[in-house]
């Protein structure tokens, strides 16, 4: 079976490395890729020319400078070797990317969104970029990889999945954190801050459901007690030279979505040089 895999861009620097890296990722998984750039106007502020005619002259300014990016991207994907594994189209849309993302994982249900860790309009720093952190707020039917800025393009060794075992995670996306160990021989580190003897019983189910749907990779359940799991993530990850991280993304709640609290992905901490994959809990 095909992977639909879909590649937001605004054309930034850490956009087109995340074009790249998944492309290397699943380079022998036979996948449709689809790259996606979404353009809207902003409703602040005053412009002679869309006084004047908006339609004419934002929408199709715009219109043409989302079509020339794409077609630059295509031509530079042209360069690249060519694999038989791989298709790719192309999708414009004058929307917020938000609504574009939702609307075509609609239409046709992407198995997993591979998108740069921040955007080419976001402040330099140690922080996951806005539309980043909008997708992984409101789009919870696939997983979602962020790739920063200084990625490693070797294939992952070793994947630390990261979760306290009080959140069930979805079967249906779980399963590409073990498609992305096969494909790169990696092991998986279950990392939690709890020690096995004081799970409780929900716990324990949980982690007998991770360990059901791991069986397949070489894995192992680490545990670390007496620190926050940003800090023991970042020293087990450094120490051992892991190649991505991946969590259970809770649902956020009604204030975490209004922007009032931390999200998931924002409580790990940020990392520059891996990868992070999002598996949405039931």
């Amino acid at each position: 079976m095909d992977n639909s895999i879909l590649l937001p861009t605004d054309f930034s620097k850490n956009s087109w490395l995340a074009i790249q890296y998944a492309i290397k990722l699943f380079e022998d998984k036979k996948c449709t890729f689809y790259i996606l750039h979404a353009y809207s106007k902003e409703t602040h502020g005053l412009d002679s020319l869309t006084l004047l005619d908006p339609d004419e002259a934002f929408n199709k300014l715009s219109e043409l400078r989302s079509r020339q990016g794409l077609g630059d991207i295509m031509i530079q994907l042209s360069r690249i070797k060519n694999n038989e594994n791989h298709e790719f189209h192309v999708v414009s849309e004058s929307t917020l990317l938000l609504s574009a993302v939702k609307n075509l994982n609609k239409e046709i249900q992407f198995n997993m969104i591979v998108m740069g860790a921040r955007g080419v309009g976001n402040k330099k720093g140690k922080s996951y970029g806005k539309n980043t952190l909008e997708i992984l707020k409101h789009i919870r039917k696939c997983p979602v990889l962020v790739v920063p800025t200084k990625v490693d393009f070797n294939h992952p060794k070793e994947i630390v999945l990261t979760t306290n075992f009080n959140t069930k995670i979805k079967s249906s996306e779980i399963k590409y954190l073990v498609e992305i160990a096969k494909l790169s021989n990696a092991s998986i580190q279950v990392l939690s801050l709890s020690p096995a003897h004081k799970l409780s019983f929900e716990q324990k189910r949980n982690k007998v459901f991770i360990r059901t749907q791991i069986k397949e990779v070489a894995y192992n359940f680490n545990s670390l007690k007496n620190v926050k799991m940003a800090i023991a993530l970042s020293c087990f990850v450094e120490i051992r030279n892991s190649n991505m991280i991946s969590y259970i993304d809770k649902k956020p709640s009604f204030l975490e979505r209004l922007g009032f609290g931390k999200l998931s992905l924002n409580k790990l901490g940020y990392y520059a040089d891996l990868p992070v994959l999002a598996l949405h809990s039931k």
